[in-house]
């Protein structure tokens, strides 16, 4: 397998003071035909020793429990791990148990799928069993071992499954779907943040109707989301999903609902993305009803000009977007800041009350909704008088 001079020269080093492997990850994906996004080794050099070793690499440590250090090799950081076999597991994932080994064999069958549980030591690949090779050339994800045995030790492989085999283009064996059938509830016991993030990986692929699909078919968010699973068995098309690839904002509008909105609630999302996602889902049916230029204004000074953006990119609406770019070329008034007056100008006409100085601010910029070409200062101050 060829690899990076970088890596290979990690490798060297570990070899020269005890064996060292690329284990995971990089090498499944090497194998697939993909660049992989990073790279992990592990070694059977004890933790002390391999500090000293790297002593030059600025060595950190990361994970002194499960014997893990980061070194910065060029520029580049990189994980190096002891060889380990884990057991008495937490509901929470919390290893009670270490058990540092030397063997690589064991190393390998406490990983979860058999496509990542391949090392390369740098001169040859080393498969768990024969599934692993077997695997990686049919594009297979398969647990190691008894599948549900490796969800009840980490219930996020059920999700990290799906998510492999949507990113890679991968299938998934039967068996290994049963098993994320019969414990699809455990994911009730992982916390929200690690559950995003594969699903967001999900939203994130070219690949996402299969990814969503699965999910859906194996009630994998039932447990998490129940309202979501039932809205989209009962009521959605999956198949539109795959137009809107690549972005978690839309996959969001287009799968949650008014029905299920409170459940979004769940998630961990920066608070400003957050509201303007609720605002999509909320307007999500009004926008068809935008006929008008003064309704497509009104409810871009209302919600704003991204809510609009979204709710077009999720489903093509073409009068309401002729429209509606048509505002944006025009550089139509739509918010406050856009009037041609201000709170000063009319404190200069002697209102002097805040609220009544709010007051007019607001009635003006109804007027010029429905009239923009009126946005001059010398006649919203005759509006203004006449309002007085």
């Amino acid at each position: 397998m060829e690899i990076e001079k970088e890596l290979n020269e990690i490798l060297k080093i570990l070899n020269m003071h005890g064996k060292g492997y690329i284990v995971g990850g990089y090498v499944r994906d090497k194998l697939l035909g993909v660049k992989p996004k990073d790279c992990d080794f592990c070694t059977d050099i004890d933790y002390e020793k391999l500090l000293h070793i790297f002593k030059k690499y600025n060595p950190k440590e990361i994970g002194k429990t499960f014997g893990i250090v980061q070194i910065n090799y060029k520029g580049k950081a990189y994980e190096i791990a002891k060889l380990r076999r884990d057991s008495d597991f937490t509901k929470e994932r919390n290893k009670l148990q270490i058990e540092f080994v030397n063997d690589i064999y064991e190393d390998l069958k406490r990983r979860d799928f058999t496509v990542n549980a391949i090392a390369f030591n740098g001169e040859k690949l080393i498969y768990e069993s024969e599934l692993s090779k077997e695997d990686i050339k049919n594009k297979v994800i398969r647990f190691v071992g008894e599948g549900r045995e490796r969800i009840k030790e980490d219930p996020l492989r059920l999700l990290r499954g799906i998510r492999i085999a949507t990113e890679k283009s991968m299938e998934i064996d039967k068996e290994t779907e049963k098993s994320m059938f019969l414990e699809r509830d455990s994911l009730k016991n992982i916390s929200m943040e690690r559950v995003q993030e594969e699903i967001f990986k999900i939203f994130k692929s070219e690949n996402i109707y299969f990814g969503m699909k699965k999910l859906v078919e194996l009630k994998t968010l039932q447990g998490i989301f129940p309202k979501l699973q039932r809205g989209i068995e009962e009521n959605q098309n999956l198949e539109k999903i795959s137009n809107i690839s690549g972005s978690i904002k839309l996959s969001l509008i287009f799968l949650f609902s008014k029905e299920n909105l409170e459940e979004l609630k769940k998630l961990k999302i920066e608070k400003r993305l957050k509201i303007e996602i609720e605002n999509s889902i909320k307007t999500y049916d009004e926008v068809e009803k935008l006929d008008t230029k003064y309704s497509i204004r009104k409810f871009l000074n209302i919600y704003g000009a991204n809510v609009l953006k979204n709710i077009l990119e999720v489903k093509r609406l073409r009068k309401v977007e002729s429209i509606f770019n048509e505002i944006i070329e025009n550089s139509d008034p739509i918010e406050l800041k856009d009037l041609k007056v201000n709170g000063k100008d009319l404190m200069d006409i002697g209102i002097s009350s805040g609220p009544k100085i709010k007051e007019l601010l607001l009635l003006l910029m109804e007027i010029i909704l429905k009239e923009p070409n009126i946005n001059r200062k010398e006649l919203l101050i005759e509006k203004a008088k006449e309002m007085l």
